[in-house]
C-alpha cells in the first residue's frame, strides 16, 4: 500500500477513536448544549468539535471495509478463499480485546454501582440527562446479557452488557465480517460450497435487523475504496478529496444538531446522513493515493492508531467510574457548565482514560499476533486430525 494511503488510515483511526472518547467525555462532564447558561462563540466551537463521535463510527466502518474486505478479497482472488485463516484472524483480533473489555468493564461497573454510586448514575442515569447513557446500568449486568455481548447480539437483539455502550458498533462490524466471508466464497468458489455459503449469507441477512443490513453498504464503501485505490480509475486530487470529506462531516454535524433530530431518527434519513459521510471519507481516502509525499510523522500516526481498538472498547466504563467516583469522593459535580473548571475537568478525564487505555493495550491487545498464531495452529492441527486417512488395515487381514 502506498505510504500516503497507509498513513492517512492510521491518522483516521486514532482521530476517530479520539473523537468518540472526547464526545462521550463531553456528554458526561458538561451539560447538553441546550442547558448552557450563556452560549458564546467559544461554547459553540467546543460543542461542535467534540460532537463528531457518531461520524467517527462511520469512518471506522469504511476503514474496516477497506482493510478487511478489500485486502482479503484481493488475496483470495490470487490464492483462493481461506476461511480458516480468515476466521482465526478475525476471532483473535476481536475477542482478544473484547473478552477483557467485558470482564474489566464489569468489574469497574460493579465497583461503581456498589461503592461509588452517590450520583445514582449506575441506577438512574436518566435523571442527569446524559445522552451517552440513558438506561440503568445495573439492569444489564447479568449473565444472559454478558453472553449476548460475547455472541455479538448487543444493540440488535439484546442490550449492551454493563455501561459499555460503544459495543453496539462492534456487533455490526462482526456480522459484516461474517457476511463478507460467505459472499466472498460464494463469488470465488463453485459447486456446492458456493451454494451453501450463498444460502447461509442470505439466511443471516434475513435474520439481522434492517438497520444492520443497510449500514453494511457503508462498510462496503471501504471495499470499493480499496478497489479504487488499486485501479486505473480517475481519483480526485488530495485537496479536493479532503475538502469533500470535511464538508460531509460539517453537513452531517449541522443536520444532526438541528432541533428535533437525533442519531436514531428515521431509518432512511439517518442512513443518508451516514452514507454521505462514508462517501466523503472514501473520496478523501482515495485522493491520498495521488499524494507525492507522505503525511507528516507517519511513525507517530501508526503508534497512535495501534491502540485505537483498545481505546474504543475500554474507555466508557472507565470514564463513567471516573466521574462517578470523583463526584462521591471529591464533590466534583457532573454534568456541569462549560466554564474553566468544567473544561479543565474534561481534559483531565480524557488524559486519565487514555493512560488507562494505553496500559490496557500494552497488556492485552499487543498480544493479538501471538494469540492468532496459536489459534490458527491449533485449528489447522485439529482439521488435519479430523481429515487424516485411517491407518492401513492390511496387517489385520493376516
Amino acid at each position: 500500500m502506498k505510504a500516503s494511503v497507509s498513513t492517512f488510515i492510521d491518522l483516521s483511526r486514532w482521530m476517530a477513536a479520539f473523537m468518540v472518547v472526547i464526545s462521550h467525555a463531553r456528554n458526561l462532564v458538561l451539560v447538553n448544549y441546550e442547558a448552557v447558561h450563556q452560549k458564546g462563540l467559544l461554547d459553540r466551537f467546543i460543542y461542535s468539535v467534540t460532537g463528531f463521535g457518531h461520524e467517527a463510527v462511520v469512518v471506522f466502518f469504511v476503514i474496516s471495509g477497506f482493510l478487511v474486505g478489500g485486502y482479503t478479497y484481493d488475496r483470495w482472488r490470487r490464492e483462493g478463499p481461506d476461511l480458516t485463516g480468515y476466521a482465526c484472524a478475525r476471532v483473535s483480533r476481536i475477542y482478544t480485546v473484547l473478552i477483557f473489555a467485558l470482564l474489566i468493564g464489569a468489574s469497574l461497573d460493579y465497583t461503581g454501582l456498589h461503592w461509588l454510586n452517590a450520583s445514582a448514575i449506575y441506577s438512574d442515569a436518566q435523571q442527569r440527562q446524559i445522552t451517552s447513557i440513558q438506561y440503568a446500568v445495573e439492569t444489564t449486568m447479568d449473565a444472559p446479557t454478558f453472553l449476548s455481548s460475547l455472541l455479538m447480539l448487543q444493540g440488535m437483539f439484546a442490550p449492551t452488557f454493563g455501561s459499555n455502550v460503544p459495543l453496539w458498533s462492534l456487533a455490526y462490524e462482526w456480522w459484516y465480517y461474517c457476511l463478507f466471508a460467505l459472499i466472498g466464497v460464494a463469488v470465488l468458489e463453485t459447486g456446492r460450497r458456493r451454494a451453501a455459503c450463498a444460502a447461509l449469507a442470505l439466511f443471516i441477512g434475513v435474520l439481522l435487523p434492517p438497520k444492520v443490513v443497510l449500514w453494511g453498504a457503508i462498510w462496503c464503501m471501504g471495499f470499493v475504496a480499496y478497489r479504487w485505490v488499486w485501479s486505473r480509475w480517475w481519483r480526485p486530487p488530495p485537496a479536493l478529496g479532503m475538502v469533500i470529506f470535511l464538508a460531509s462531516l460539517l453537513v452531517s454535524r449541522v443536520v444532526r444538531g438541528a432541533p428535533g433530530v437525533d442519531d436514531k431518527g428515521v431509518l432512511l434519513d439517518a442512513f443518508v446522513r451516514d452514507g454521505m459521510v462514508g462517501i466523503g471519507y472514501v473520496l478523501g481516502l482515495v485522493s491520498t493515493s495521488r499524494m507525492t509525499s507522505t503525511i507528516v510523522w507517519p511513525r507517530l500516526q501508526r503508534q497512535l492508531s495501534d491502540f485505537s481498538y483498545t481505546t474504543y472498547l475500554f474507555h466508557f466504563p472507565a470514564l463513567l467510574l471516573l466521574v462517578s467516583g470523583s463526584y462521591q469522593t471529591f464533590g466534583i459535580d457532573f454534568p456541569q457548565q462549560p466554564g474553566v473548571a468544567g473544561l479543565a475537568w474534561l481534559i483531565t478525564c480524557v488524559m486519565l482514560v487514555y493512560v488507562y487505555c494505553f496500559a490496557s493495550y500494552v497488556l492485552i491487545e499487543r498480544q493479538t499476533p501471538q494469540v492468532r498464531r496459536r489459534l490458527e495452529s491449533m485449528v489447522r492441527r485439529g482439521a488435519r486430525a479430523l481429515t487424516a486417512a485411517p491407518p492401513d488395515a492390511k496387517a489385520d487381514t493376516h
